[in-house]
């Protein structure tokens, strides 16, 4: 089953190879009515009922009762009750806040709040408690998959987490808004684990993974990866970088968290260039079904390799997996294209894409840059590129550690 680019669509192939499309709703969505539907095997007519059916979702998450919604939807469409969590949830999606979050924000949030008012909707804000708040948790951490032998429990405490962060936000427009006297989120007491510390790219693993995309026909990632280890950029907004983003030279772009501009003067790397232009060869504008008639989608930098589509990331994680894989195994000889075997390279393993970012803030740190220098390059502030130079504080300074050791060497030799 593969995701494709709008929200809730998905692909999936019989044995005979015919693609079918589906529009597949979130639990929580299910949870207030919405179904799955099947949309047939015309991509251009799925995909333009599946924005149909999106615009009906968000009409109904702004309390309108759009015609296309399900009658338990419809149900839950009228107005809420003065001081419930589905009428605070109302005010947080029309409020200043909620307006000034990015759209990528806003769109993680949506899921949490769908939650949120799937749990509570229809009980008074004030009534929500500290315990509450941890019934909450443990609902969002634990689901359960199959029955019988089967049945199986599924732990997501990230997740749960998330959800929770989500929760205590929502609660602290509540406090402002007169909803509730004090936040009984605040101080959940709730962490996701951290399942290991983040890793730094070595240059290694860097040319390892390019040339395991190269030869496995995934240029576009080698390319993003060779091109984020210099910019340290989030994985959408390198995704989303647009060929006329490149002005004199540098890269620049408008940062989608955070809306920070920052200018990356590509043209000073030469393994950059050649690269950046091939991928500039290859582009097209691209004509998709929108939520505006008429509107056309920007064409992106970096495309998929095999459709010529934009990259979503749920696809290009799948890929990165499946590149990574070869990195680590190793790739046998390529007589065709005159290329030796590739040995495998362990240090490739559990790699990920997201932490070229930290990658990029170390090595300008070890090149001598300051905080205020990095920030300028990667649009952190600079007191979150401390926070990422302490966390690697033992990678960052072996370097300066083995200098020192040199340093006393040649000293105690002249002595």
């Amino acid at each position: 089953m593969a995701k494709l680019q709008i929200r809730h669509l998905v692909a999936r192939a019989n044995a005979k190879g015919l693609t079918r499309y589906y529009w597949q709703p979130a639990a929580p969505l299910r949870a207030a009515g919405w179904r799955p539907l099947s949309l047939g095997t015309d991509q251009a007519a799925a995909m333009a009922k599946a924005e149909e059916l999106n615009q009906d979702v968000d009409a109904w998450r702004r309390g309108e009762v759009p015609a296309g919604a399900p009658p338990a939807a419809k149900a839950r469409a009228k107005k809420a009750p003065a001081g419930s969590v589905a009428a605070l949830i109302e005010d947080y999606r029309h409020s200043r806040w909620w307006a000034a979050l990015a759209p990528r924000t806003r769109h993680h949030y949506g899921w949490a709040l769908d939650a949120i008012e799937a749990w509570a909707g229809d009980q008074p804000a004030r009534g929500i408690t500290p315990p509450a708040v941890q019934a909450f948790y443990l609902a969002q951490l634990r689901r359960v998959e199959g029955t019988g032998k089967a049945r199986r429990v599924i732990e997501t405490p990230a997740k749960a987490a998330a959800a929770v962060r989500v929760l205590r936000l929502l609660l602290e427009v509540g406090v402002r808004l007169g909803y509730l006297a004090s936040n009984p989120a605040t101080k959940p007491g709730i962490s996701a684990p951290r399942q290991r510390d983040p890793r730094l790219w070595s240059p290694a693993a860097v040319a390892q993974m390019v040339e395991a995309a190269d030869r496995l026909g995934w240029r576009s990632v080698g390319t993003a990866i060779l091109l984020n280890h210099w910019m340290g950029q989030r994985e959408a907004d390198v995704l989303a970088l647009a060929p006329w983003q490149v002005e004199q030279g540098a890269i620049v772009l408008t940062q989608g968290k955070t809306g920070r501009r920052v200018a990356l003067p590509v043209h000073l790397v030469p393994a950059l260039v050649a690269r950046l232009q091939a991928e500039t060869a290859r582009q097209v504008v691209v004509k998709l079904p929108t939520r505006q008639a008429g509107q056309v989608r920007r064409a992106t930098m970096l495309r998929h390799d095999r459709t010529g589509e934009a990259w979503n990331e749920h696809t290009f994680r799948h890929v990165f997996a499946e590149i990574r894989a070869a990195a680590v195994a190793g790739l046998p000889e390529d007589q065709a294209q005159g290329l030796p075997a590739l040995p495998g390279l362990a240090a490739c393993e559990d790699l990920r894409f997201a932490e070229l970012r930290h990658t990029a803030v170390t090595r300008l740190h070890e090149a001598g840059v300051d905080e205020l220098g990095i920030s300028g390059i990667t649009g952190h502030t600079p007191g979150s590129v401390k926070a990422i130079l302490d966390r690697h504080y033992l990678v960052r300074t072996a370097k300066a550690a083995e200098g020192a050791f040199k340093r006393r060497l040649a000293a105690e030799g002249e002595g």
